[in-house]
């Protein structure tokens, strides 16, 4: 009996709320994972639209502060010290979109020039000096080697560092964990074979935990590493229905 209207309650009644409790969190739910893909998405392209505008914008701007900018400074009845207070925010709304997708262009039109130049000798020798200079340096030379290892396992598409995708008993016996294997290498009194692994941590695959493990303890999987990325980046949800937690010849 409900104490405020002193009318009872029946389990028909409790089974009736229930279900449209069940109801309604299910459809939230279900517009989450509709809704949160798609914001991730802009997010991160809205991201690297900004980096990249970023770093050519000076340039059209400069452009526009010069005498060959005026005509067009006035043609949108802006002072080029409205523009040099203000930045891109005070150029009218069509222009500051045409202004930032030039950028990208340049940016884009920049990087092609650099890939292509980095086939010449000399510009080779002047990069390789250019990083030979940055690993020698402590700190920068940490931040240097792993962003430059992490571009060329997501996005390079000559030899990867990782060479198969297992699961590792982490953070306990009880519990297996998707790693990376990024290295084979040996036991220096035994000469046994040992993997190191990377487990990567969810949802940020660029973090995670590194460590040495013999082969007889892992799981290997059939997995592309594109696969298993997804498989963290997702926290899980993109996992296989069936994964193996035992090894194929035990």
């Amino acid at each position: 009996m409900s104490e405020a209207t002193g009318e009872s309650i029946t389990p028909t009644d409790r089974s009736t709320r229930a279900g449209w409790i069940v109801r309604v969190r299910s459809r939230i739910v279900a517009g989450l994972v509709l809704v949160l893909p798609i914001w991730i998405t802009v997010l991160v392209v809205t991201l690297v639209f900004r980096l990249m505008r970023d770093a050519s914008i000076w340039f059209v701007l400069a452009i526009l502060l010069s005498p060959l900018g005026h005509p067009l400074l006035d043609k949108w009845g802006l002072g080029p010290e409205q523009l040099a207070d203000g930045g891109v925010a005070a150029l009218p709304l069509p222009v500051q979109v045409s202004v930032s997708v030039l950028s990208v262009m340049l940016t884009v039109v920049l990087l092609y020039l650099l890939g292509a130049v980095t086939t010449n000798v000399v510009a080779k020798r002047i990069f390789g000096f250019t990083e030979s200079m940055l690993d020698r340096m402590p700190f920068v030379r940490t931040i240097h080697q792993a962003s430059k290892k992490v571009l060329e396992t997501f996005v390079g598409s000559g030899a990867r560092p990782f060479r198969k995708v297992v699961l590792v008993p982490f953070p306990n016996q009880e519990t297996h964990s998707v790693g990376f294997v990024t290295r084979i290498t040996r036991d220096q009194r035994t000469g046994e074979k040992l993997y190191t692994v990377f487990v990567a941590t969810a949802p940020n695959p660029t973090t995670g935990f590194v460590m040495v493990i013999k082969p007889a303890s892992v799981v290997e999987l059939d997995w592309s590493i594109e696969e298993a990325v997804k498989v963290v980046m997702s926290g899980g949800v993109l996992m296989p229905d069936m994964v193996p937690l035992v090894r194929g010849d035990g």
